[in-house]
């Protein structure tokens, strides 16, 4: 019973949608829906999903401009054999494809504009009254993060003060969770919230799966069945969207599950992925294999690595992938050690992250006037890091590369990052020197720094968010195998913290 073809028009990297009904079955899940989309000779497999009420969903994002054709596949003779076109037009100002693995270590988007993720966390907040779900997303774009981490299932236990008023699945007769029958609506919210950050230009990183639920609701306790069965379905509703990230688990050690039943969720997630989002795992205290072919980046949970210098590079060297830092502790009032570092704090940290080659997550963790924490349910910042780290984020974009790479981690003592003979960020730390005598260091890989090369240095000052270039340019006038020197020394404003930026010019 094949529709008659009708042209639809999408924008590169946006978001198809069709709907098909089907007599309600007994248990949605079971009814299975793919779509073929032909463009040329090349053929993409994506799944639909069930929306409630007969109705039968299927989402896709065109990669290459042109007329895509698409045929469904069903066993389920009302959902089988639909087929129609799609125009795929040139993408919308600000529309600059989804984030990909760049250089190894870094991020870009698709149509190569370079992504430095500068994100927050904020756990539960799927799961907010309106106005605060509101309140979030307006603090967290007012403030320039770039990317959300937040989880799918509800967070239990001590400092969750508001319940979620819907579940994801209904019980059955004995209590139990039956993944087969969703509730549609939680999963509408959660189709909104990434549409939402999609609009303010916010990566969403999706928590699917974690250990907080501390027996208020037995969602951590699903067999590896049910797991598939949950990860197929948002798989399915969300993968179309540009800007979603998958993260397998927060703290996921704490979950009780062999490592091996890991890896097959990661190949669930990949395997029913027809969109390829980026796929990672957060640890506790043991950290995932992030060399295996499903982990696109590294997540990590670690604040001692950038407590100081020299300790954060090491995990690239491991994994030759991205480094992301999702928790390197937060700022916050509270007695624990995770959530009780200062402002200045957090933001020196971020800086360590930088000039490491590594990248950082922000949180909050201050009590809030409900007996909650900011970082389980959002509302405005409340901390001064978030308008340092905007700044940081400005810096990072106007770098002249991919990403900023450590340029001799042989032994550099000076921690400076940058790109090769191009441009170059040396950290001082929170208490800079009086004076720097020029000298840059020389790595083994990138182009070489030769006698001659003219630089233009900036100080920056990462607290109080000011870049202040100074008068005239550099010129090298030795330069060695590990280094080279300019005859100049730059008066500092001592104390404070600061970097310098060094650009060659001409």
């Amino acid at each position: 019973m094949a529709a008659q073809p009708s042209d639809d028009e999408v924008e590169r990297w946006g978001v198809f949608e069709r709907r098909f009904s089907a007599p309600e079955p007994e248990r949605p899940l079971d009814t299975v829906l793919t779509v073929e989309f032909r463009h040329g000779e090349r053929v993409v497999s994506a799944p639909g999903f069930h929306d409630g009420a007969g109705e039968y969903v299927i989402r896709f994002s065109p990669d290459a401009e042109g007329t895509w054709s698409y045929l469904t596949r069903s066993a389920e003779p009302a959902l089988d054999g639909h087929e129609g076109r799609l125009r795929c037009v040139p993408p919308a100002a600000g529309n600059h494809g989804p984030v990909r693995v760049a250089g190894t270590y870094h991020f870009a988007h698709a149509d190569g504009t370079p992504y430095r993720p500068v994100g927050t966390t904020v756990y539960n907040w799927l799961h907010q009254p309106e106005e605060r779900y509101r309140a979030t997303l307006e603090a967290v774009a007012g403030a320039g993060f770039n990317k959300l981490r937040f989880l799918v299932f509800p967070q239990g236990g001590g400092h969750v003060a508001h319940r979620p008023d819907r579940f994801p699945f209904a019980r059955d007769a004995d209590g139990r969770w039956d993944v087969g029958a969703v509730d549609v609506a939680y999963f509408q919210a959660l189709d909104r919230a990434v549409a939402d950050l999609l609009a303010t230009g916010i990566e969403a990183d999706v928590i699917l799966l974690h250990p907080y639920d501390q027996g208020d609701y037995g969602l951590d306790a699903l067999s590896e069945e049910e797991d598939a069965a949950y990860l197929r379905h948002v798989v399915a509703r969300l993968s179309a969207y540009r800007n979603v990230w998958w993260s397998m688990a927060n703290e996921y050690d704490q979950m009780e599950r062999p490592e091996d039943r890991w890896d097959r969720a990661f190949q669930v997630v990949r395997d029913h992925d027809a969109h390829e989002r980026p796929r990672s795992i957060h640890n506790w205290i043991d950290i995932y294999d992030h060399n295996k072919p499903w982990v696109t980046h590294v997540s990590l949970q670690n604040g001692f690595a950038v407590a100081d210098f020299g300790r954060a590079l090491l995990y690239r060297d491991v994994y030759r992938k991205p480094i992301v830092l999702d928790e390197i502790k937060y700022e916050g009032d509270i007695p624990e050690r995770w959530g009780h570092l200062s402002g200045p704090e957090l933001v020196h940290r971020f800086w360590v992250a930088t000039v490491s080659g590594t990248y950082a997550s922000h949180g909050e963790s201050f009590l809030t006037e409900s007996g909650s924490l900011s970082i389980v349910e959002g509302g405005a910042f409340r901390g001064e890091s978030p308008p340092r780290l905007a700044f940081l984020r400005r810096i990072l974009e106007e770098v002249r590369g991919v990403g900023l790479d450590p340029i001799d981690k042989w032994d550099d003592t000076t921690h400076t990052a940058g790109v090769p003979r191009v441009e170059y960020l040396r950290y001082l730390g929170p208490s800079a020197p009086a004076r720097w005598r020029f000298a840059l260091p020389q790595g083994v890989t990138g182009e070489r720094l030769v006698v001659g090369d003219r630089f233009a240095v900036d100080v920056i000052d990462t607290w109080e968010m000011s870049v202040e270039t100074v008068p005239g340019t550099f010129t090298l006038t030795t330069v060695e195998r590990n280094g080279a020197r300019a005859d100049a020394t730059i008066e500092l404003p001592a104390g404070r913290p600061l970097a310098l930026r060094i650009r060659r010019v001409g």
